[in-house]
Order: structure tokens, then sequence, then C-alpha cells
């Protein structure tokens, strides 16, 4: 289907204006804690996308270190933007990469301490928001799913 086709009528008889309205509202909820994240980030001297890679170098699999590769993944970046991304957290010593002793060609990231005090004052912060908020995001579907 062309998205600049009019909706299959199907579709235009399931979707309600509430429908419509709850997806717009949630879409606003979203990029507004986007912007907070971002904002919030840079007032404690990182990137947003910084702050997510160390979301991730801590918690894949179970605190299992985490290839430039499945970073790239998880992040949905390039392998070589991932690669430039831990270049940068190494530099300000967020991260360090480590040689895996299973395959000597690859490169597995550990985050270091001033990277796990980094990410949890961010994640303070990103929870105590998410919390405040979080009636108004339980709420943006709670009426579209009751007309």
């Amino acid at each position: 289907m062309n998205i600049l086709d009019p909706a299959p009528e199907a579709a235009r008889k399931t979707l309600s204006e509430e429908d419509l309205a709850a997806l717009a509202n949630f879409r606003f909820a979203l990029r507004k804690f986007l912007a907070f994240s971002e904002q919030v980030s840079a007032d404690h001297g990182v990137t947003m996308q910084w702050y997510q890679a160390l979301l991730v170098v801590h918690t894949y699999q179970g605190a299992k270190h985490i290839s430039v590769g499945e970073l790239a993944e998880q992040l949905m970046i390039r392998d070589h933007s991932a690669a430039e991304l831990v270049s940068r957290l190494a530099l300000a010593k967020l991260v360090r990469r480590k040689t895996d002793p299973n395959d000597r060609r690859r490169s597995l990231v550990v985050i270091t301490r001033a990277g796990e005090r980094r990410l949890f004052e961010l994640a303070a912060v990103h929870l105590k928001k998410l919390r405040e908020s979080k009636g108004a995001f339980a709420n943006l579907f709670r009426m579209a799913a009751e007309s």
C-alpha cells in the first residue's frame, strides 16, 4: 500500500476519531519525553545516544559483555557508527574495550565505574520523570479502548 493512497475502507471503519487522537497524544507524549531525555542527558555531560548505549551495555543479557556489533543492533545503528560511539565513550572513560577471549578478532564493550555512576544518575532522573508521567502514558489508549 502506498502511504499517499487513501486508507482502505476497512481500516477507516475500524479506526475511530478517538483512536486517532490517542495515537496523536501518544506520539506527543513520547516526543516530550525524548526531548526531556535529550536535555537531561546534556545536563549530565552526555548525549542521549551515549545514555542509551550505557543502558544497553550495562543491561545486555544479564550483564554479559556486549560486542560492538550487538550494541549496533540494540541501538539500531550501523556497525561503524557503533564503533565510533564506543571510541567516544572510551575516550570519556565511560566504557572500555576488551578482547573477546573466545574470538580475539571481536571487541567487547565493558562499562567502567564512571560509566556506571553516570548511568545510574541519568536512570534515576528518567525513572522519576516516567513515574510522574505514567498516568499520561497509561491513559492515552484507555479512552480509545473503551469506545
